[in-house]
């Protein structure tokens, strides 16, 4: 079969658009909202354990977001080539470069693992020096960064099964594996039947245990060769380098691991105000993550179909599915803003009823509020783009405001007196402008180049002739 032939073989340049990206999506944003599922399950097991285990929660997610975005350099290099490759009808250059993919993440989530056995105490006092909130805190978060190998290699095996056009198979996986987490975590935090009563650091072992479940389910299909799980230790043709892949994916790993840091100075700066405010920053991004996962969703599976299209020498298409997700994106934020700003305590009341957690909180989830809808926007273009290869830009953006959170973060509740409340200001005024701008960079088209000479070695050739049928794809 011709490479032409291949590539029509993908419903993503070939189905009409809005069809391909809901059936991509709607997975997406279950295993989303299962993912998250990991954060709340621990955060609403742990509640009875008081503020502190609440906090050692909610805040070590931040440290872990570091760990992600650094596995993101192969992980969104992967995405980009492998969506590319495929759309460009060359499965065998795919799976090589999966193979590749995979071990580099491996080796990557050692890394978490010593940082978890040996500095974990240190990495949580950054946060919050307090001797109670870091015994809390290091307990679980030395756990979790000790697990740090088996989400790595999962996260890995997900974004080759969703650039590859299944993002079913990965959710059916995150369905067992936070069943398990849920199922498991109340008999290791409290001690339930034959098991030890380990606290705060038995939500964490449930959920490395859960991870671990994950990384076996995808062995199991990768051994069984999958359609959507190429892999191969070989392949003809141009050289396929795991530098190339990180060159796609360490700006944007590097934007990921500023936004950790962010997060972290945030707790810091909260912490001054005491343990409520700390509780607060950490369980507001729970619940706006709720917008996050659906933009988030939209543009995950946006990515997988730009990069296809642009694989498959069609960039008016890939414009087209960024328009239509942040189409849908602006219904989606807008009905969760209305909700949120009418009905903040009911949220917070889901992780903490303590009365000065209640009493901060619901002014602080109003702010934040503010800037769902652009926000959304931002995030649905910028994942998006992922598939395009082109990240260098994204990152100057996302890293500059990044750095200028920091200083505010502290500068702005002080100067303002508004405590914690400043926080929420920083974070809404900052992502409004930058949304703004982020959209503005992709309305410019500048990647719809996507990754032609690095994958093929020249300019793009003239695009393919769309397969029979498929004249009403657009």
């Amino acid at each position: 079969m011709s490479a032409p032939a291949r590539a029509a073989l993908l419903e993503g340049v070939t189905t009409p658009i809005p069809r391909a990206l809901l059936r991509l999506a709607l997975p997406v944003l279950a295993s989303q909202m299962l993912r998250l599922g990991y954060q709340w399950v621990d955060a609403l097991w742990v509640r009875g354990l008081g503020v502190y285990a609440t906090g050692a929660v909610t805040t070590s997610l931040f440290v872990m977001w570091s760990i992600y975005a650094l596995n993101d350099i192969f992980a969104i290099g992967i995405t980009a080539y492998v969506s590319q490759l495929l759309g460009a009808g060359d499965r065998d250059r795919a799976g090589f470069a999966s193979y590749k993919g995979l071990r580099a993440s491996a080796l990557l989530g050692v890394i978490g693992t010593a940082l978890g056995v040996f500095a974990a105490p240190r990495i949580f006092a950054l946060m919050n020096p307090d001797p109670r909130a870091v015994e809390s805190g290091a307990a679980y978060l030395s756990v979790v960064l000790g697990g740090s190998p088996f989400v790595l290699v999962a996260l890995t095996c997900e974004s080759i099964m969703r650039a590859a056009g299944d993002t079913r198979t990965p959710l059916l996986i995150d369905l067992c594996a936070i069943t398990l987490n849920a199922a498991l975590a109340p008999f290791l935090v409290y001690g339930w039947g034959p098991f030890p009563r380990l606290g705060v650091a038995g939500a964490a072992w449930a959920s490395v245990f859960a991870q671990a479940t994950m990384v076996a389910g995808y062995l199991l299909i990768a051994a069984r060769g999958h359609r959507a799980f190429p892999l191969a230790r070989r392949a003809a043709g141009p050289p396929v380098k795991i530098g190339g892949m990180a060159r796609v994916g360490a700006p944007a790993a590097l934007f990921g691991m500023l936004f950790s840091v962010v997060y972290v100075a945030f707790a810091r700066s909260a912490s001054r105000f005491g343990a409520a405010s700390m509780a607060v920053v950490g369980i507001a991004n729970r619940i706006e993550a709720l917008q996050f996962v659906t933009s988030a969703a939209i543009g995950i599976a946006g990515a997988t179909l730009v990069g296809q299209n642009l694989g498959a020498r069609q960039p008016e298409r890939a414009e087209r599915v960024i328009r239509t997700g942040i189409r849908w994106n602006l219904w989606i934020s807008g009905t969760l803003s209305v909700l949120l700003l009418a009905w903040p305590q009911v949220f917070l009341a889901l992780f903490s009823r303590d009365p000065d957690v209640m009493r901060e909180g619901v002014p602080y989830i109003r702010i934040l509020t503010l800037c769902l809808v652009v926000n959304g926007m931002e995030i649905v273009t910028a994942e998006s783009l992922m598939g395009s290869g082109h990240t260098r830009a994204l990152s100057w953006i996302f890293s500059t405001f990044s750095l200028l959170r920091i200083p505010l973060a502290f500068w702005v509740p002080d100067w303002t007196g508004l405590g914690v409340l400043g926080i929420a200001w920083v974070i809404t005024a900052t992502c409004i402008v930058r949304g703004l701008i982020i959209v503005g960079w992709a309305a410019r088209g500048t990647w719809k180049g996507g990754l032609e000479r690095e994958l093929h070695g020249g300019p793009p050739p003239a695009p393919l002739e769309p397969p029979p049928g498929a004249a009403g794809a657009r």
